[in-house]
Parts: C-alpha cells; structure tokens; sequence
C-alpha cells in the first residue's frame, strides 16, 4: 500500500516524472518526505544511478539538513559533488520544500553522473592540447588545398623563369609573367588574384587591368 504524502508534496510528483523524462537516465530525480517521523521516497526516477528504490535511507547530508541549525535558513543547495554506493562521481542539488511554518516537510533532489561528463572534459583537453613550434618565423604549419598548391607552385616557376621576386619586375616584365600566369590557367584557380597581389605588391586594380589588356593583345606562342 502506497503510503500518502505531505499534500504540499503531492503536486511535486509529476515533475520529478517529467525531470526524469526529460533530463535522462544519468541524472536521477527523487522526492523524500520528511513530514512523517522516518523520512520516506514518495516519488523517484531513474534510481538506477545509486540503485536506490522506494525503500533507500536518507543520506547523511540529507540527515545534516533536517537537523542541524546552520541549515533553517537554507531553500537550496546546488552544483555541489556527491559520490554514489559503487564510487560513480555526480553533480547534486536539492531543494528544501518548507510549509508555511518555516517547518521542512521534503527534499526534491537531483543527481546527475558526472562519468560521461568528465571523459568528454578529458576528451577535450586532448583534442585541443597544442605544443607550440620552436623554429623563429613558425606559429603553424599550414597545408595548402590542391589549387592554392598548384597556384604557389606556378608562382615560384615564373619567379625562377625572370630571377627575381615577382614584385620586383618592371611594368614590362609584370605584363609578360601576367600573360603566362594567363595561358598557364592561373586565373582559373580559386583565389588566384589576391594571392598575386600579394606576391606582386600590386592592387587588384592594377592587375585586372594588366589581365584585361594582355586578353586583348594577339596571342604569342609560349617560350
């Protein structure tokens, strides 16, 4: 027979239900009636955390809360750590229910498993450990996709083909590593053009126009 509750208890059943449903089998919501002589569970979820059931003795801080002065003016405890019978690690709170009087007539409680939380914590701090570079001019490497790869590559040809950096040649020889850059298909690369000026030390400006007045010169034969 199901013993009856103190009636300020009663409407807290579906929640702890609903948490329960809610927030899933790691975390275990129950509520303790303290109105009655002996503390008893009216109602709980996912007992299956601590294996606990209708029939499990309050805990001792559960017992320090219903007797002891420093916690008359406590309506609360949250966040605080809490160890289950086989040693599981969880993360607590409890709400202490009061009547009119100021009198304690039950405990809503939660507990939730902090096992998956903390192998995610270390996951974590694994997955984002960095040891910095020690060489000067290094902060990290960097792998280039396939076309910015063929783009650097055709870059550095045309620097070895005129024997200077690029964004040292004269208007004449720009022109002329602009056709063949043209006629080798680098524009068609992704981001080809703001890699040029760069490497060229010239505005975008300035170099669509060298590409529009190359397009439009006769087509020469490649060296």
């Amino acid at each position: 027979m199901q013993r009856k509750c103190h009636p300020l208890l009663k409407p807290l059943v579906p929640v702890v239900r609903l948490l329960g449903a809610m927030l899933g089998k790691d975390c275990e919501i129950l509520l303790h009636d303290l109105s009655r002589g002996e503390p008893f569970i009216v109602a709980i979820e996912n007992g299956e955390l601590t294996g606990r059931d209708a029939g499990a003795p309050m805990t001792d801080l559960g017992r320090f809360l219903m007797t002891s002065p420093e916690a008359e003016n406590v309506d609360f405890l949250a966040n605080y750590p809490s160890e289950a019978a086989n040693g599981r690690g969880m993360r607590s709170g409890v709400a202490l229910i009061r009547d009119e009087n100021r009198a304690l007539v039950g405990f809503l409680c939660i507990n939730f498993d902090m096992t998956k939380g903390l192998l995610l914590k270390d996951m974590g701090a694994f997955l984002t450990s960095l040891q910095p570079l020690s060489f000067s001019g290094f902060q990290a490497e960097r792998f280039p996709g396939v076309k910015e790869g063929h783009a650097s590559e055709l870059l550095e040809k045309a620097r070895q083909d005129f024997g200077k950096p690029l964004r040292y040649l004269d208007r004449e020889e720009r022109i002329e590593c602009i056709r063949r850059l043209d006629r080798q298909g680098f524009f068609k690369l992704k981001g080809a053009v703001p890699m040029l000026t760069k490497v060229m030390g010239k505005s975008r400006y300035t170099l669509y126009g060298d590409i529009r007045a190359i397009r439009k010169a006769p087509v020469e034969p490649l060296p």
